[in-house]
């Protein structure tokens, strides 16, 4: 199987693969919003402790 991997990989040109990587990247940025999304509760309450030690206050 890692050499079925290899020769598609091998395939691909340098400028295929920028544009693939683009396209990825722009329907990510459109399903996938930040502001649409909550972090679970564990990762809030550690991001609010980080922010706490950053806080000299």
């Amino acid at each position: 199987m890692p050499d079925q991997i290899a020769q598609t990989a091998d395939r691909i040109d340098p400028q295929t693969s920028k544009v693939v990587v683009k396209a990825i990247g722009e329907r990510l940025r459109t399903d996938v919003r930040p502001e649409d999304s909550e972090l679970p509760i564990r990762l809030q309450a550690l991001l609010q402790q980080l922010r706490a030690q950053d806080d000299p206050n």
